[in-house]
């Protein structure tokens, strides 16, 4: 199996990664080496070395390295070091996403930000209407206020957000390799 050319955009806590970078202009025969730095928001970074061939630097990270992992946002520097000579130079700057470990959590939500607004304005209009509150324009559930001037505003989010879900739907029926679904076409 041939490595990845480029960092990842996302890597998941506990499993192995592995990717490749030539850079011509930083060699390891040189004494040059490929570092990386995962800094979080908060938390303790993560460092680890490519191993050099010539200009090629190969990064195999096992499961053992990621276990540790937070799951969330980070920023992965790739920067290079010649020891020899303290030379330093910083490559790239890039956000990576770390997932969470599926195989130790014991509970885990996969559904996306726009799946939950899409069920809790569905409960919302229910919550509405079973109340017989259709002239209220204030309600709580489950500790969440929420403010609208009629149940159209519900109903005009529920829109929104199904159209945002078909497009993650979507999205992802193509990076599996089945039909998205219907193809509308204007004219």
């Amino acid at each position: 199996m041939e490595l990845p050319t480029n960092e990842p955009t996302a890597i998941r806590a506990g499993d192995s990664a592995s990717w490749t970078r030539e850079l011509p202009e930083y060699s390891a025969a040189d004494g040059w080496a490929l570092k990386y730095r995962l800094l979080y928001a908060s938390g303790t970074a993560q460092t680890f070395t490519a191993t050099g061939a010539g200009t090629l630097h190969t990064v195999s990270l096992t499961a053992a390295n990621t276990a540790a992992w937070v799951a969330g946002s980070a920023t992965l520097v790739a920067y290079v070091e010649k020891s020899a000579t303290s030379e330093k130079a910083t490559l790239e700057s890039t956000p990576v996403t770390i997932l969470p470990d599926l195989t130790v959590a014991a509970t885990h939500d996969g559904r996306s930000a726009n799946r939950i607004a899409l069920e809790n304005a569905r409960a919302a209009l229910a919550a509405y209407v079973q109340k017989g509150q259709v002239h209220v324009a204030e309600y709580d559930i489950a500790g969440r206020r929420m403010k609208f001037r009629d149940s159209q505003q519900i109903t005009d989010l529920i829109r929104y957000y199904e159209f945002e879900v078909a497009k993650e739907d979507a999205a992802i029926a193509l990076l599996n390799g089945t039909s998205p679904g219907r193809v509308q076409v204007r004219m």
